[in-house]
């Protein structure tokens, strides 16, 4: 008999919040302001080209291995090509303020996410997120700009621990915050590779949220459409 859970992760991209417009164009816009306090011209078109040739070979090792990439090793890198010499520490983090700043402005909670919290924190369910993301602070930031913050005791992310889902590395670490054994919590997310294979593995229960006409096929120990289907269930484990 599985013990019963007193704590439940969610995943953040997909699974709480989303972007009110397409990824790539946040980051497009974001390296074109950034392009604006560069000590010499840079067109933001080419910055962004530069960006998207460092994501695919950082986003082959990050996939390949389960390692982080951190927001402040791309950026100097992107910094150096485009300036041709080592980038101030000043301007790396100017630039990195200017990602954080746009990619919280251009986040929304999913419509059910506050209602969902809501209900479990009134059942005192402990609640942390578990995410894949380059930068802790950008994580943070989505979270306080949707008004999400408040419900969770902590945010464990790859940028802060080095390791990405599904490794199962990140969610022992999250287990360990919180001091309960897998068979005490939940995660919760929107990825069967990120989400599924890294939290069943380990022993947590599975939620599967992906909202897909027909049949879907999954490992999840639970599959919803969405959260506020998910939420009765999520309050009685």
């Amino acid at each position: 008999m599985r013990p019963t859970a007193n704590t439940i992760f969610f995943d953040l991209g997909e699974t709480l919040v989303t972007q009110n417009i397409e990824d790539n164009i946040v980051t497009k816009k974001a390296l074109e302001e950034l392009a604006e306090i560069l000590p010499r011209p840079v067109p933001g078109r080419d910055l962004y080209r530069t960006y998207r040739r460092g994501y695919r070979v950082n986003h082959d090792i990050r996939s390949r291995h389960h390692v982080e990439i951190p927001v402040q090793t791309w950026m100097t890198e992107l910094l150096e090509h485009a300036l041709k010499k080592a980038p101030s520490d000043q301007l790396v983090n100017k630039a990195i303020g200017i990602i954080v700043r746009s990619r919280a402005a251009n986040a929304v909670a999913f419509n059910d996410a506050k209602s969902t919290l809501d209900r479990l924190a009134a059942q005192r369910i402990r609640l942390g997120v578990i995410s894949n993301v380059s930068s802790h602070q950008v994580a943070l930031e989505i979270l306080k700009h949707v008004k999400l913050h408040t419900y969770f005791e902590h945010v464990i992310t790859s940028a802060e621990t080095g390791i990405r889902k599904p490794d199962p590395g990140i969610f022992l670490y999250a287990l360990n915050q919180f001091g309960v054994k897998p068979g005490e919590a939940v995660h919760v997310g929107d990825s069967e590779q990120h989400d599924v294979w890294g939290a069943k593995p380990v022993g947590m229960t599975s939620v599967l949220i992906k909202d897909r006409k027909g049949k879907v096929v999954t490992d999840a120990d639970y599959h919803f459409r969405n959260l506020r289907d998910a939420t009765p269930l999520l309050e009685s484990l």
